[in-house]
């Protein structure tokens, strides 16, 4: 599933496949990137492609749990608002490796869970400020199209931040970071080839300088 989600013939196989094409798109913004570029915030934004890519995993993670769980609730953290900025952040023990590891531990038990769950088992709203508090619960659909559309908004926030970092773009990395050679539209990224030589596009510029701020947890879902 290169650059689309591919055919699903039910709801079940649908919902994984387009979780599944969603997360293989923001781990490709990653592609070919130092331990030094992934911890580059090249917009006003203090966004990274290794934060991104960690929030995403726990992100995940964190809605898959509350699957499994249900119609139970999974343990509660003492500080919701702290646990979500503190994904952002990477540590000296962080790597690129390291990153992805969990990354793809997230993205497998979701596509095992999403096989097996009972679509329609009541999964607890979390206790959280930005969670509405007239609902009691939602199903288990509704949260993977929830998580489906949170790892789509930050794949776009990832597109941009790599945009800005090198100039590559989602065509010529997913060729890159999926094999597929030169196309007729990009060529992929490969070593000793610096991405976007064969793009048309605007020519990049530097981020203007000015006041860096990331979204508020309601707004990042």
């Amino acid at each position: 599933m290169p650059f689309h989600a591919s055919a699903a013939p039910t709801e079940r196989a649908g919902l994984a496949t387009y979780l599944s094409q969603q997360l293989a798109g923001i781990r490709n913004t990653s592609y070919g990137l130092t331990e030094e570029q992934i911890r580059l915030a090249p917009t006003r934004s203090t966004l990274t492609i290794g934060g991104l890519l960690k929030h995403v995993a726990t992100c995940t993670d964190g809605w898959i749990g509350r699957i499994v769980a249900a119609p139970g609730r999974p343990p509660q953290q003492d500080d919701p608002a702290a646990a979500y900025a503190s994904e952002f952040l990477l540590t000296d023990d962080d790597t690129l490796k390291s990153i992805l590891a969990g990354f793809d531990q997230a993205r497998d038990r979701a596509l095992e869970v999403i096989d097996t769950v009972d679509l329609d088992v009541a999964v607890p709203v979390p206790d959280a400020p930005w969670f509405p508090h007239d609902t009691k619960s939602w199903t288990a659909r509704w949260v993977l199209l929830h998580l489906i559309e949170e790892v789509a908004r930050h794949a776009g926030h990832a597109d941009i931040t790599r945009e800005n970092i090198d100039g590559a773009t989602m065509y010529e990395l997913t060729a890159g970071a999926e094999g597929l050679g030169d196309q007729p539209f990009p060529q992929g990224v490969a070593p000793g080839r610096r991405p976007g030589l064969t793009v048309n596009r605007r020519p990049h510029h530097a981020a203007r300088p000015g006041p860096r701020r990331r979204s508020s947890p309601a707004a990042a879902g």
